[in-house]
């Protein structure tokens, strides 16, 4: 079991990404994996974000607009609450307060909300309260999100000079996360996993229409090495992913599948011993009806 470091960079593309200098990444790269992910319509970035977390698409989770007002529905269980159940430590360290949906209340053991208008460089400024955090805390699930460069895509455009510079200064943010993790010996200890959930664009997708992948790179104990760099993922995989990273079986509601091609460790134990859990609830139920 691995613990886990999840970097969302919004309006993160790869296309971008190849004209930018980024020796962190390219580093992950090199040691891990780098897939696609599969945009999901609406392409917006907070149904997105839902959808990702709770691996269920935006007409079953509820949430189809960036404001989020009617809230993620009942049955949409995410990825936050599950480890809050299997009792987890968990953090996150954010700049979009609508973000604030996907975590339950109680389910965070450290939040860390810095107003993105509030400061010249908010992702330098969280990664390092997050590095910090890192050392001293050393959470099961650290969730880190920038938006250093969906904030220069959306005013200079996304293939603009400041743009790039803005995909440099997130590249050099994480390895700002990752020396601190190295100072204390932690970095063999996390997975890191690098995405984005959103590339800027506000239209919708058809099936007959042309899209970009999203980028997805991983790295760490977590991780097999795939030199096959060219298959895509669906979003709703990446939440099941991520719980097998961490040791846990995914929900029994979540749509997708964890990617076993992306996994260190098999993962056939603990489908089983969800499968027993989910059996003894039903069981249970069906006593109490009688």
């Amino acid at each position: 079991m691995s613990k886990l470091l999840c970097v969302l960079i919004d309006g993160l593309r790869a296309d971008a990404m190849a004209c930018a200098h980024v020796r962190c990444f390219d580093r992950i790269a090199r040691e891990g994996l780098v897939q696609g992910i599969e945009p999901m319509s609406p392409h917006l970035s907070l149904p997105t974000l839902v959808s990702l977390f709770t691996s269920q698409p935006p007409e079953e989770h509820g949430v189809l607009s960036n404001s989020g007002d009617a809230g993620i529905a009942h049955q949409a269980v995410s990825l936050f609450s599950l480890l809050r159940y299997r009792h987890q430590n968990l953090s996150a360290l954010y700049s979009s307060d609508n973000i604030r949906l996907l975590f339950p209340l109680g389910c965070l053991q450290t939040g860390l909300f810095i107003n993105s208008q509030g400061i010249r460089n908010v992702d330098r400024e969280l990664a390092q309260r997050a590095g910090r955090h890192l050392q001293k805390e050393q959470p099961d699930f650290c969730l880190l999100q920038l938006q250093g460069v969906v904030i220069s895509g959306t005013h200079f455009g996304f293939h603009s000079e400041p743009y790039l510079e803005s995909i440099e200064q997130a590249d050099q943010s994480l390895e700002l996360i990752l020396e601190h993790l190295a100072l204390v010996g932690l970095l063999q200890d996390y997975t890191i996993m690098v995405l984005s959930s959103h590339d800027g664009h506000r239209q919708s997708f058809s099936s007959t229409q042309s899209q970009s992948l999203l980028p997805l790179m991983c790295c760490g104990p977590g991780i097999s090495h795939d030199p096959e760099r060219d298959r895509s993922v669906s979003l709703l995989d990446l939440a099941p992913t991520m719980a097998r990273i961490l040791g846990l079986a995914p929900h029994p509601d979540w749509r997708g599948d964890a990617i076993e091609a992306m996994l260190r460790q098999p993962v056939l134990e603990l489908i089983a011993q969800e499968r027993d859990i989910t059996t003894w609830h039903a069981s249970r139920h069906q006593d109490l009806a009688a």
